[in-house]
């Protein structure tokens, strides 16, 4: 059994994968910003497994060089997850690409200079299918990067997500060697939270559910189940074959309005739900003044197909559907008092 650290425990993927990674028998520490809110990250866990309060908390920021040390201490296999996430544009990209690329140069050094070698480190669909000049392509593979100098298609977020796994290949394959590297690229990720806290992308299921979104623009995206994306790291962690290969981790595209429909039909009772479309002048009308409707107002009409043949083969497996995932987010929502 392996001795695991996860970054950024208190995430919604992290705790997923802390999760799998204890029913599997393997040790398991986690960074979080504060130690003092480790109390309730083991709170929030302990319903899920007996093992919760076996998880060793060490306080560290991206940000910051102190605390990795500690972090990487005695483990065999790191597990990267921390990365800012705003739910609203920056006014300054750097606010997101800083932190997200320093972060991911600062666990891989602490992690070579600790002797572990093993590192999976989850990047975003966003490193692969954005940037686009020219029409659509069909579909995205591993093989493709966005550009995060086409701004017109590439917010910060975007841009942080990219740079930050550009940054972690240069390093492993320049200063870092030595350091076994594996990237995830999950899409959009739902399925079941494990807190009333909602983060990520799981709040556009919220906001469905409890009246924020009243009309639904014509945009979507593409859906993964949470737990595939925890699987596809304790996968890669476990293959030596998945060593210096990326992963996208991605099931079906949904047009928000079918998001909606799905969730009309599992939850009739939440008459919130929206069942009409926004028109395209009221997305773009509403852009100027939110940073929300600005990031949808981007991905009006497009739709980006990331290829997942290649997760589908490491994990010996289909992907949870994009519907299952969908119902388990609203679900637990619901049963956390979140909507």
């Amino acid at each position: 059994m392996a001795r695991t650290l996860v970054t950024g425990a208190s995430g919604f993927i992290a705790q997923q994968l802390i999760l799998d990674l204890l029913e599997q028998g393997h040790a398991v520490r986690g960074t979080v910003r504060s130690v003092a809110k480790g109390d309730a990250l083991k709170a929030a866990l302990a319903p899920h497994s007996a093992r919760a309060s076996e998880i060793e908390l060490v306080e560290a920021d991206l940000e910051k060089d102190t605390g990795w040390a500690d972090a990487v201490a005695g483990v065999d296999v790191v597990h990267h997850l921390a990365s800012p996430f705003p739910m609203a544009v920056p006014k300054d990209p750097d606010e997101l690409i800083r932190p997200a690329r320093d972060g991911a140069l600062r666990v891989l050094r602490a992690a070579k200079a600790a002797g572990v070698s093993r590192v999976v480190l989850t990047s975003s669909g966003a490193a692969v299918a954005y940037g686009v000049k020219g029409p659509m392509p069909e579909r995205f593979t591993e093989d493709d990067w966005t550009d995060p100098t086409h701004t017109a298609d590439c917010r910060p977020y975007v841009a942080s997500k990219v740079i930050a796994e550009r940054a972690a290949w240069d390093w492993v394959r320049g200063d870092g060697q030595g350091i076994e590297l594996t990237t995830v690229q999950p899409v959009a990720v739902f399925g079941p939270i494990r807190s009333a806290q909602v983060k990520t992308s799981v709040d556009i299921v919220a906001r469905m559910l409890d009246g924020r979104l009243p009309l639904l623009p014509n945009a979507g995206i593409q859906v993964v189940d949470v737990r595939d994306v925890s699987a596809t790291h304790i996968a890669a962690m476990n293959d030596p074959a998945s060593i210096g290969e990326r992963y996208i981790v991605a099931d079906e595209f949904r047009w928000m309005r079918e998001m909606a429909d799905v969730l009309r039909a599992a939850f009739p009772e939440r008459r919130k739900i929206p069942s009409r479309g926004m028109p395209d002048f009221l997305v773009h009308a509403l852009s100027l003044v939110s940073g929300d409707v600005k990031t949808i107002q981007s991905e009006l009409h497009k739709r980006r197909i990331l290829a997942s043949e290649k997760v589908r083969k490491l994990l010996g497996r289909d992907l949870i559907p994009t519907d299952e995932a969908l119902r388990a987010s609203a679900e637990t929502l619901i049963q956390y008092g979140a909507v």
